[in-house]
Formats: structure tokens, sequence, C-alpha cells
């Protein structure tokens, strides 16, 4: 093994174990769980559903009517393989269907369900200590859009633990 192939190893255990401390992994999980959906189920199935959710091996999915969601039951079982397969590992043990007819407008029918609701936080501003970890943590990360994202991501993160914090302090 080379020097630079050593050192790039090293950084993503890094980068694995910084996640993993800080809460993060299952989020990312979950969004690698939602981009495998769509190649699992294909175009079709994918424009009628929306994984929404990933808690405890259960991956909760709307889906525009009745017939989307038996169309996957039959597909059940491989669809969880490939997306298993696809995340590298048994993430996704059961599948729970929500049905949420989309709006009957101008829109077409197949159109995706809007984004979920987000939650507004509190404006909590984090410490220079804390912000320069985060920096620390995705420093390693070449991609530039996913460096800010992860960079949000642990941000986020950070101001709701913040929050949960005082709230717990309150009671």
């Amino acid at each position: 093994m080379d020097e630079f192939t050593e050192g790039t190893h090293r950084i993503n255990l890094l980068l694995e174990k910084a996640l993993q401390e800080s809460g993060f992994d299952s989020k990312i999980l979950e969004l690698k769980v939602f981009v495998a959906w769509k190649e699992a189920v294909g175009d079709l199935i994918a424009r009628n559903t929306q994984p929404v959710s990933l808690v405890n091996g259960e991956l909760t999915v709307h889906a525009s009517h009745n017939i989307w969601v038996t169309e996957i039951l039959m597909l059940r079982q491989y669809v969880i393989q490939e997306i298993n397969d696809a995340v590298r590992q048994t993430a996704v043990r059961r599948l729970k269907f929500v049905v949420r007819p989309t709006n009957q407008s101008s829109r077409p029918e197949s159109q995706h369900f809007p984004p979920p609701r987000r939650l507004k936080l509190e404006r909590v501003e984090l410490d220079p200590e804390a912000l320069e970890q985060i920096e620390q943590t995705v420093a390693p990360v070449e991609d530039p859009d996913l460096k800010a994202c992860l960079k949000r991501l642990f941000i986020k993160q950070s101001q709701r633990a913040l929050i949960d914090k005082s709230k717990g302090a309150e009671l």
C-alpha cells in the first residue's frame, strides 16, 4: 500500500468515527437508503412513492395510490435486498406504507410529494470551539457540495443537541 492510499484510508476511518460519535451516521444511512430506493423500485414507482423515514429497520414510504403499495408488496423482498445491497448493510428489514394522494391540480399525477415540513429551530449560536471541530471534521472531504452539506448537517445537529440540553435543564 503506498503512502497516499494509506493516508486516504485513515482519513476515511476518522470521518466515519466522527460521524458515529456525532450521531449523524443514522441520518446518513437514512439518506443512502432514500437514494437507493429509486434504483430498487425503478423510475415509474419512484415517481409515485417517496421514502420518508427509516427507524429501527422499518422504512416508511408514502405512496400516491394503493396500486403502488400493491405493486411494491409483490416485490417487497427484492426491493429490501436491493436497498441493503446498495448501502452494504442490513438497513431495511420491513416496509411500511402510507397512502397520500397527490394534489389533483395541474400537476402531473406522478409528481413527487413535496418535501417534508421542516421543524423551525430556535436560533442557537454555537461556540467557536464547536464550529472549529465541525470544520476539522469536514476538512478531509474534497467534494465542495458534500462538504457544505455535511457542515450544515453537523451545525443543525449540534444546535438541536443544545436545545434539547437546555430544555432538559428547564425541567
